[in-house]
């Protein structure tokens, strides 16, 4: 079972620290990520949160091979995952 199978079968919102620790990044960039709409969330009063399956379903947009996005350079395009 991977990380999005894992995540579609939780029952309850993730957290920023939930979020921050499955991505390994901190919780100041996820809270970056949720206010510029680069990762799905939502409010509750103040607090930040995410559905555990559109994050699961974002998650696996972002890892399919079709993300691998092609970059100009002065000698031709490469690709960069």
């Amino acid at each position: 079972m991977n990380l999005a199978d894992s995540l579609d079968k939780r029952g309850t919102a993730l957290t920023v620290s939930d979020v921050a620790e499955l991505l390994n990044i901190s919780e100041r960039q996820v809270y970056k990520l949720a206010a510029s709409n680069r990762i799905p969330s939502f409010k509750i009063g103040g607090s930040v949160r995410f559905d555990p399956a559109a994050f699961a379903a974002w998650l696996r947009q972002k890892i399919e091979p079709s993300s691998v996005r092609l970059f100009s350079s002065g000698r031709g395009a490469r690709r960069v995952s």
